[in-house]
């Protein structure tokens, strides 16, 4: 599924043409017929490289970092060839990228080593996000309420570090960070302190995947 095929999707969510669960349904589909399976086993051994921002079960303990653990094998598979190919224009990822992401099948074995990861976070804390609850309509859309996504090509926010969160939705909007969905969502986020509540609101959540 390219970037184009997924912005179409959002649309089509919030009017009601298309249902979560067809939704998903074409996702899994669409990764199967396009992915080969990835061996978690062989992508652990790779993973090596990853540890020392990441660690070894993708529980970055770095807040500007992001947790791995638990994240949709296709996303992770999406974002590594995204580094790789430039697609996403992140220096140090690109040559990590560059070095280690030699093929495919290393990207498929690491997306599911760490997709087959528990997160840590295993506590939801509601009284430290009420504020950006308000705030998360257009989020849910496609990361659900909570942001637990059960859509594969969109990633998994609960319990992902707050400033990592802040850092993205501010390269969203200052368009130094570019996807065709995104960057429409950007024009939804309001200023800072609008985009540090909903950041709060979803660290907070409990991971469905949790230890």
């Amino acid at each position: 599924m390219d970037s184009c095929s997924i912005s179409l999707i959002v649309p089509c969510i919030m009017h009601g043409i298309i249902n979560m669960k067809n939704i998903v349904i074409i996702g899994l589909l669409l990764f199967n017929n396009v992915h080969a399976a990835g061996d978690p086993i062989a992508g652990k051994t790779k993973a090596i490289h990853c540890i020392s921002c990441h660690t070894m079960d993708g529980n970055s303990k770095i807040q500007i970092y992001p947790k791995l653990a638990g994240q949709h094998e296709a996303y992770l598979i999406k974002t590594m060839k995204n580094y790789r190919d430039k697609v996403r224009d992140v220096p140090t990822m690109y040559t990590i990228a560059k070095k280690y992401f030699n093929n495919d099948t290393d990207i498929a074995d690491l997306a599911a080593h760490f997709a087959s990861q528990k997160s840590d976070t295993c506590i939801q804390q509601p009284q430290a996000s009420q504020v950006g609850k308000m705030k998360i309509d257009s989020c849910a859309v496609c990361h659900q309420s909570d942001g637990n996504s059960v859509l594969p090509f969109f990633p998994k926010l609960a319990g992902q570090h707050k400033e990592y969160l802040i850092k993205s939705m501010q390269a969203y909007k200052n368009g130094d960070r570019q996807e065709a969905q995104m960057s429409q969502m950007a024009l939804l986020f309001g200023d800072d302190t609008d985009i540090e509540n909903i950041a709060t609101y979803f660290a907070a959540q409990k991971s469905d995947t949790c230890k």
